[in-house]
């Protein structure tokens, strides 16, 4: 899609938008003031890796569950949360895969707003705080209703939205009154706990057995799977088989890949064995699934 306008000033962005996310990055060399980017993640298997970058971001789960890190704090997440991190940070999470799951996500600087950056700065290693009032949803729906209607004078609009936002999100952290919850949310995973998710997120199929991944990072097999459940919420098996039914889905609807080859590329024995597991958990035949997505998709575009 291309980039939306309003404004004297020049207020504009790129959308991105796809079935598993929505994303608006404002145009460096136009108006980004203090807002670098703006979205939401739309899908149950959202995952990713660690890194970090040069600006602070700020997520907001609006549903379901997950799990993210920062420097090797772990922190279990589900809806009603909001996390930060800060420039330089290593940082990663995932959703848990079982539920629908729905993630906004916002990356700021304060090169207009430097008096607030040293309060940021400040905030301790307590990062994941319940919004109660859903105050990163609620602006972020009306910064993304402004760039997506252009309408005028709307960079004066985003600034203010940002101003509001980034002192109430201040606020939230700033509290006490969820200490404790955040201590017991906060905690250090096993040693190998992130590694294994890095390599189930890198290597997606179906041939995945808990005996194989525990022989793999030197782990007993009852030791990984209490540790995996603990941490992420859900037995690690079911995490596979979600992992699977999502990359199925995707490959089935964005690409031209045969329903034999997706198959094989998962790891299942047979196209019967695929077959039989994808409409096990989702009542639809794999090339079922692909017929209905496509007219869904073609009638969406009329």
């Amino acid at each position: 899609m291309g980039g939306t306008g309003s404004g004297k000033a020049g207020l504009r962005a790129v959308c991105r938008e796809s079935d598993r996310e929505l994303r608006y990055d404002m145009e460096s060399m136009l108006w980004r003031g203090n807002l670098n980017y703006i979205g939401i993640v739309l899908h149950e298997s959202w995952c990713v890796e660690s890194h970090s970058h040069d600006h602070f971001e700020l997520c907001y789960v609006a549903s379901g569950s997950g799990w993210f890190s920062i420097d090797g704090s772990f922190f279990r997440v589900s809806k009603g949360d909001l996390f930060l991190t800060k420039p330089g940070e290593r940082h990663q999470g995932a959703a848990s895969g079982d539920t629908a799951f729905q993630l906004y996500f916002l990356g700021f600087n304060f090169d207009q707003l430097s008096g607030l950056e040293y309060d940021y700065y400040r905030l301790d290693m307590n990062r994941a705080k319940k919004d109660e009032h859903q105050i990163l949803k609620q602006a972020g729906d009306r910064i993304m209703q402004e760039l997506r209607n252009a309408r005028p004078r709307g960079e004066e609009m985003v600034h203010g939205i940002m101003v509001q936002l980034l002192v109430s999100v201040l606020r939230v952290f700033q509290t006490d009154q969820h200490a404790e919850e955040v201590e017991e949310q906060r905690e250090r995973p096993l040693s190998n706990m992130l590694d294994v998710l890095d390599y189930l997120h890198a290597e997606v199929h179906a041939s995945h057995t808990i005996e194989g991944i525990a022989e793999k990072f030197h782990l007993s097999r009852t030791h990984l799977a209490r540790e995996f459940k603990r941490h992420i919420g859900i037995p690690l098996g079911e995490y596979v088989r979600n992992q699977c039914l999502d990359k199925a889905k995707h490959d089935l609807k964005e690409t031209n890949e045969t329903v034999s080859s997706i198959g094989e590329k998962l790891r299942f024995p047979s196209i019967h064995a695929f077959s039989l597991f994808f409409k096990r958990h989702t009542g639809l035949s794999p090339q079922a699934f692909r017929t209905v997505s496509l007219a869904s998709q073609h009638g969406a575009k009329r």
